[in-house]
């Protein structure tokens, strides 16, 4: 074999083998640099779940009835004595009216709303 043809191949087989080595060095420092992603993925998941737990403590009822009342809010919680009960419309014996309308008038109102393009809303007193 002659000298230049077998400094050739060596010279060959050496770039060939760097090439190699290269690209292994690249694929190793890929898999650590997955890991190292995989490791900052769980732990902002973490972090993400110890807010998430702070932030509904913090908006629990517990949470913030506890607040008002340690500061110098003028709020209580309300006892029995001040729980007002209204009494159901089903349960009464009076006839049913809707805003000291009668019946027809209802009636004629809703034919006229029916017609109408647009929703009109009336409150009145209820005369007793």
């Amino acid at each position: 074999m002659r000298p230049f043809k077998f400094l050739r191949t060596i010279v060959g087989i050496t770039l060939l083998s760097l090439i190699y080595i290269n690209l292994q060095m690249q694929i190793f420092d890929l898999a650590y640099e997955g890991k190292r992603k995989e490791k900052e993925i769980r732990r902002l998941h973490d972090h993400n779940s110890q807010l998430t737990y702070h932030i509904l403590n913090l908006k629990s009822a517990n949470h913030l009835g506890d607040k008002l009342l340690t500061q110098d809010a003028r709020m209580q919680f309300l006892d029995i004595n001040h729980i007002v009960r209204l009494e159901n419309p089903s349960r009464t014996k009076e006839p049913r009216r809707i805003a000291g309308i009668s019946k027809s008038e209802n009636t004629f109102k809703n034919l006229w709303g029916f017609f109408s393009l647009r929703s009109q809303a009336e409150a009145k007193p209820i005369e007793r």
